[in-house]
């Protein structure tokens, strides 16, 4: 049983692998893992290490729960895809808004000076009328 779910975590990670277009050798020089070592994990002989798992984590947005339950998607959602806001009819003004402030950091800067102080003179209302508006 040991044996099966090593192979299978080994397929998950070959297939991410390969999915980056990365050789062993790239995958070995980016993570100061030898080629022969992340090599036993892909063909199950070794479980990877946690210092692997977490540079696919965080360098590649890789999800662990593919790699571990061999689940759901290779790529954890983006910040936007995990926000998931609708603004309606204004998506494309936020969105340029958004892009604006990006670029322009003194208007970024306007911007959270104008939402800190509205947010706290109107904390009330708002969260009588909205419910707050917390993050989850």
């Amino acid at each position: 049983m040991r044996e099966a779910r090593y192979r299978d975590m080994g397929l998950q990670i070959k297939a991410i692998r390969e999915r980056l277009n990365m050789t062993l050798d790239a995958m070995s020089k980016e993570t100061g893992i030898s080629r022969s070592y992340i090599s036993d994990f892909e063909r199950g002989f070794k479980l990877p290490t946690g210092k692997f798992l977490k540079h696919l984590h965080d360098r590649h947005n890789i999800s662990l729960n593919y790699v571990f339950c061999s689940e759901g998607r290779m790529f954890r959602p983006s910040k936007e895809e995990q926000m998931n806001l609708d603004f309606g009819k204004y998506q494309e003004e936020v969105e340029e808004l958004l892009r604006y402030l990006s670029r322009v950091p003194p208007a970024l800067y306007a911007v959270l000076s104008f939402f800190t102080e509205y947010k706290v003179k109107n904390k009330g209302f708002i969260k009588e009328h909205y419910g707050g508006v917390e993050k989850d």
